[in-house]
């Protein structure tokens, strides 16, 4: 069986998906797409001789969003348009496979009437990582996502001694250099409010380090607050205590096997998955609920952006 990889071109330079592919090569034949506009994949020719694709975090396009007659699987992420209704409604008229590494996401698809899922959650090898212990009281922040400076010092303020290693969003440095960075520190603070699956702060983890995160999405799937790492909200944050920093660090490596343990679990159940999915080929009646919902994914979309855009 022959798949279509199907991806933004920026994941093709970061390989940030690379974990993925290496675990349906091991199992099928795959072929690579990668697309510079969302939602304008040009994918079509590249389907040619392929028994289906995996359609990475965006749809191949907003008004033909799967391939007929082929096998079709999303992998969708929370930090992108993971909360549309009508686009829900029409993935699962559709028949298309879902495979979703993050919890809330396959609640709301569920609600939505999605039925065919296979919730995986991803963690990296912690022997592949440095596993140096590093210095307490220095923290990395990475500055990318909404995580300034300004918040990592509340909850670690260079009054109490902390130090910060700070990569900003704009700076490139090669993968050995910035886990080199990383290793230094014993604290970091995750980048981003919401993730599609967190590779920075799972490495974090991976890596030993006490890691301090937003309380949402994918981070809260992973961190229980005040055991293997630490969580915060807008609301009322305080000073993390010395204890409680050197607690995370004492349990995190021993979690972070366990979550390892959990993601070669769900890896050896995504083949199986791939393997027992039916080419979509939905009915007359599913096919015209698919069109007659479009127009409300169309509104539903620009509502959602306009809404974003007042809160800019």
């Amino acid at each position: 069986m022959k798949l279509l990889f199907i991806d933004h071109e920026c994941h093709k330079k970061t390989r940030s998906a690379e974990f993925f592919l290496e675990v349906v090569r091991r199992a099928f034949e795959i072929a690579e797409h990668y697309y510079s506009r969302y939602y304008k994949t040009g994918a079509e020719k590249a389907m040619a001789g392929c028994d289906g694709a995996v359609i990475w975090e965006f749809p191949i396009s907003r008004r033909r969003f799967y391939f007929p007659g082929k096998v079709n699987v999303f992998v969708p992420m929370y930090d992108n348009e993971w909360a549309s209704f009508w686009q829900w409604k029409r993935i699962a008229w559709s028949g298309m496979g879902v495979i979703s590494f993050c919890d809330k996401v396959s609640a709301h698809a569920r609600k939505c009437g999605v039925r065919n899922i296979l919730d995986v959650r991803f963690f990296p090898d912690p022997a592949g990582l440095p596993q140096e212990k590093g210095d307490p009281k220095r923290v990395f922040l990475w500055e990318r996502g909404g995580i300034g400076r300004e918040v990592a010092e509340q909850l670690f303020p260079e009054a109490a001694g902390y130090t910060f290693v700070v990569k900003r969003g704009d700076e490139f440095i090669d993968k050995q250099t910035y886990l080199g960075r990383v290793a230094q520190c014993g604290i970091v603070v995750a980048p981003r409010r919401k993730e599609g699956i967190g590779m920075a702060f799972l490495e974090a983890m991976a890596m030993g380090k006490c890691v301090a995160a937003y309380d949402d999405a994918t981070m809260n799937e992973y961190i229980t607050d005040g055991e293997n790492g630490i969580l915060f909200s807008d609301r009322g944050r305080r000073p993390v205590s010395e204890e409680v920093v050197a607690h995370v660090r004492d349990k995190v490596s021993r979690s972070a096997h366990a979550l390892r343990g959990r993601w070669l679990d769900g890896a050896a159940a995504i083949n199986d998955f791939l393997r027992g999915q039916k080419p979509c080929c939905p009915s007359l009646l599913d096919r015209l609920k698919i069109a007659l919902a479009y127009p409300l994914f169309l509104v539903e979309g620009a509502l959602r952006r306009l809404a974003a855009n007042k809160l800019g």
